[in-house]
């Protein structure tokens, strides 16, 4: 009935090419030559609160001049150059940055040039801004306030920091006190 054969034929085995023999090896790299590879070497500092750290204390003020990643809790004054509140970040005080980003809760004053809450965000605040975003899902309850001078916004984290240094000494907490350039 049916038979099988296969209408493959085989062809014969071509023999394989040899590579041409070189007459002199390569010249060989030097171990100290530099790599020619290019690293791209992140120049903004990136500062992280992990989400099990809890930092808590009347008065207090965190202070990154690059960008700054809460996720843990913080009950004081969050300042930094671009700020994130991130999904399980807690924060009771000022956040206060050119750029701020909320997936977290926050419960205070957010001062910003931009301020965005993604969704699942949770803010009771009084938010000074240019531009505010609001992602389906975030909660918002407070006050808002536009601004259209970017000057009044963007913090001026040298001041911030040289303050914090003055008033070590200081039992009385500083306060949401705006520090803008």
């Amino acid at each position: 009935m049916f038979s099988r054969q296969s209408t493959h034929t085989k062809s014969a085995q071509q023999p394989l090419l040899a590579e041409p023999k070189l007459d002199t090896p390569p010249p060989p790299i030097p171990a100290n030559a530099p790599a020619d590879i290019d690293i791209a070497v992140e120049t903004t500092p990136h500062s992280v609160i992990g989400q099990d750290l809890k930092i808590l204390g009347g008065g207090l003020r965190l202070i990154s001049e690059g960008n700054l990643t809460v996720d843990g809790i913080v009950e004081g004054d969050v300042l930094g150059a671009n700020v994130v509140i991130g999904q399980h970040g807690h924060v009771t005080g000022l956040v206060h940055g050119e750029t701020v980003s909320i997936q977290g809760h926050v419960s205070g004053t957010v001062r910003a040039v931009d301020v965005t809450l993604k969704s699942g965000a949770s803010v009771e605040a009084e938010v000074h801004h240019n531009t505010l975003s609001l992602e389906l899902g975030a909660n918002f309850e407070g006050r808002s306030r536009r601004y259209t001078e970017r000057g009044e916004l963007v913090p001026d984290l040298v001041r911030a920091a040289q303050e914090a240094s003055t008033d070590n000494g200081s039992n009385e907490p500083a306060g949401p006190t705006p520090l803008t350039s």
